[in-house]
C-alpha cells in the first residue's frame, strides 16, 4: 500500500482501516481543522485528492474512488459502504454531502453543495452553501451534474449527461438538461429470495476461483459455502434465521445473509476475494450491524 501524502497534518486527523488499497500520489490537504476516516477494504486510485477546510470525510467499507477523483470538505462528506466513483469525479462537501450505501457515480460527474460567483459587495446574491443527499443505490451513469440542495431518491438512475437541479422521488429515471423523470421507465424488478439464492449459486460456480475452491451447495437448507486451502471459508445463508444461528454458535469463517445483505468480517483472504468478485454488479454485502435498505 502506498503512503498517503498529508499536507497540514497539524490541523487534521486520518484513520485508515484494514485491507485498503492506496494508489500513487494520493493527497490529503488540510487547510482547516478536520478529519478523514477511511473504513475497511476501501480503494483510493492514483491522484485522488481531498481538500479539507473543515468537517469530517467518512468513507465506508468497500468504497472506491478511482483515479483523479477530488473531494472538497467544509461542512462534511459522508460516503456509505460499496460506493463507487469513476475517474475525474468531483465530490463537494462545502455545504454538507451525504451519500448512502451503494451510490455509483460515473466518470467526469460533479456533485455540488455550494454556489459562489460574483462579488457580494456588488450585490451578487448567487452565493449559498446547501446540503445535498443521495440515497442508497442511486446510479449517476456518467458526466452528470448534481446541484446543491438536491435530494435524489433511492434507486434512481440518472442517464449520461443529466443535470440534476431538483429533488426526485425514489426509483426515478432521469435524463436531460435540466434532468426530468422519464415516465413509465424502471430499471429494477422484484426478486424472490429463492431466486436470489439460485443467482448466488450460479455466480459462485462460475467464478474465476471456482476451479481452485471447494463449493458446497445445500439448496434444501439454503446454505452455500466456499472454501480454499489456506484462505478460509465463507458461507452464504439464504435466510436470516440460519445466519443468526451461525452467529449465536460462534462458528468459524465469514458468514453472509442473502436475505438481509449482512455479513460478519474475518478479514480472511477468501472473504476479500469472494466479496470483491460479487460486489461489482452482482451482490453487495454490508458489515454486520449495517443493513442495506430494502
Amino acid at each position: 500500500m502506498n503512503e498517503i501524502q498529508i499536507v497540514g497534518s497539524d490541523r487534521g486527523q486520518i484513520t485508515i482501516g484494514k485491507s485498503c488499497s492506496i494508489g500513487e500520489n494520493v493527497r490529503i490537504i488540510f487547510i482547516g481543522n478536520g478529519a478523514v476516516e477511511i473504513a475497511d477494504y476501501v480503494t483510493l486510485g492514483d491522484n485522488v485528492k481531498m481538500v479539507i477546510e473543515g468537517g469530517v470525510v467518512t468513507i465506508g467499507d468497500w468504497s472506491t474512488l478511482h483515479n483523479d477523483t477530488t473531494v472538497f470538505c467544509k461542512a462534511g462528506v459522508t460516503i456509505g459502504d460499496h460506493c463507487w466513483f469513476g475517474q475525474n469525479v468531483v465530490i463537494d462537501g462545502t455545504g454538507g454531502l451525504t451519500l448512502e450505501n451503494g451510490v455509483r457515480v460515473g466518470m467526469f460527474s460533479q456533485i455540488w453543495t455550494h454556489v459562489a460567483a460574483g462579488e457580494q459587495i456588488e450585490g451578487c446574491t448567487l452565493y449559498a452553501e446547501t446540503p445535498s443527499h443521495i440515497e442508497a443505490d442511486v446510479w449517476l451513469v456518467g458526466t452528470c451534474t448534481v446541484g446543491s440542495g438536491v435530494r435524489i431518491g433511492r434507486r434512481t438512475v440518472a442517464l449520461a449527461g443529466s443535470n440534476i437541479v431538483k429533488s426526485c422521488a425514489p426509483n426515478s429515471v432521469l435524463a436531460g438538461i435540466p434532468a426530468k423523470p422519464k415516465e413509465g421507465v424502471r430499471f429494477y424488478r422484484d426478486v424472490a429470495l429463492d431466486e436470489k439464492f439460485e443467482m448466488m449459486e450460479r455466480w459462485l460456480l462460475e467464478a474465476p476461483f471456482a476451479s481452485s475452491a471447494e463449493i458446497v451447495v445445500d439448496s434444501a437448507e439454503g446454505v452455500l459455502s466456499v472454501a480454499m486451502e489456506g484462505s478460509g471459508t465463507i458461507t452464504f445463508y439464504r435466510g436470516s434465521d440460519r445466519f443468526e444461528r451461525h452467529l449465536s454458535a460462534g462458528l468459524p469463517g465469514t458468514s453472509c445473509c442473502i436475505e438481509t445483505k449482512r455479513y460478519v468480517k474475518t478479514f480472511s483472504p477468501i472473504e476479500g476475494r469472494v466479496l470483491k468478485y460479487l460486489s461489482g454488479n452482482k451482490a453487495r454485502f454490508y458489515p454486520h450491524g449495517q443493513v442495506a435498505a430494502q
